[in-house]
């Protein structure tokens, strides 16, 4: 598996990690990000799902091939979908389909103490695991309810735990989504593979954003608290909208640089 070694304390910098569902927006990541994500966000992203609880393995599979033939330079992870990875035995006969439909370097799997099994045989097959810890959307029907974790101690010992037991089962690194700044640090600081937040603070070894939040495509105005725009990329489309319906209207377009002779 090529560059895996960027997924180890010794990498100097902070790892970064955006998601992609399309090959078009892989295209532009690819080698700018150390770590591309089919996640299965694409549920809510690009179907209008109200959570990830309906993304089948046909989706991820359709969209981790579109999206990994395009990539050349950055790491490819891709998340194992709701209800494929249960009991080891489905666990292993799904991550086979997607590894030999998809090609990625990694899958990703939401763990809870219950899951580490099946962390621990996905590994024993030489399987590439990232273990996602803290808010586990798949567990959510209703994103409304989700809150941050890491609040009190139980809980701090509790994603500490979890952490310390992925990395003795083989993860290659811990996913932390919504957890407070000083149980992110104390994880970061207690394991020796890399941590990744998403809602985590800077005390993790790297960061990982949904794209269509960065570049603020969706018109979602409740976006979280961790969510930094980085582009508008909706009021740069709409405005494009705009000039060409008038462009239309007034018979600016087609011109003749745009049509055939």
């Amino acid at each position: 598996m090529k560059k895996i070694k960027i997924l180890n304390k010794a990498f100097t910098k902070p790892i970064s990690c955006l998601t992609a569902y399309s090959p078009s927006i892989a295209k532009i990541l690819d080698g700018k990000i150390d770590l591309i994500l089919v996640g299965d966000s694409l549920g809510s992203t690009l179907y209008g799902m109200i959570n990830t609880q309906g993304v089948t393995m046909d989706m991820m599979k359709h969209h981790g091939k579109a999206v990994n033939r395009e990539i050349k330079r950055s790491l490819k992870v891709l998340d194992m979908p709701y209800k494929t990875y249960d009991n080891k035995i489905d666990a292993y006969s799904n991550a086979k389909i997607l590894l030999n439909h998809c090609a990625p370097d990694l899958l990703k799997i939401e763990i809870s103490e219950k899951k580490l099994v099946v962390l621990k045989h996905l590994v024993d097959k030489k399987i590439n695991v990232i273990s996602h810890i803290g808010v586990t959307p798949q567990s959510y029907k209703n994103f409304n309810k989700i809150k941050v974790l890491g609040r009190t101690n139980k809980e701090k010992k509790y994603l500490l735990n979890l952490a310390k037991e992925s990395e003795t089962l083989g993860a290659k690194a811990v996913l932390l989504e919504c957890i407070t700044a000083d149980t992110a640090k104390l994880i970061t600081e207690n394991i020796s593979i890399p941590t990744i937040g998403i809602g985590a603070s800077r005390y993790c070894d790297g960061q990982v954003l949904v794209f269509d939040d960065l570049i603020n495509l969706t018109t979602n105005n409740k976006k979280p608290k961790f969510v930094k725009n980085y582009l508008n990329f909706n009021k740069i489309a709409s405005n494009a909208v705009k000039k060409y319906n008038q462009e239309v209207k007034l018979k600016k377009y087609p011109s003749a640089k745009f049509t055939y002779n």
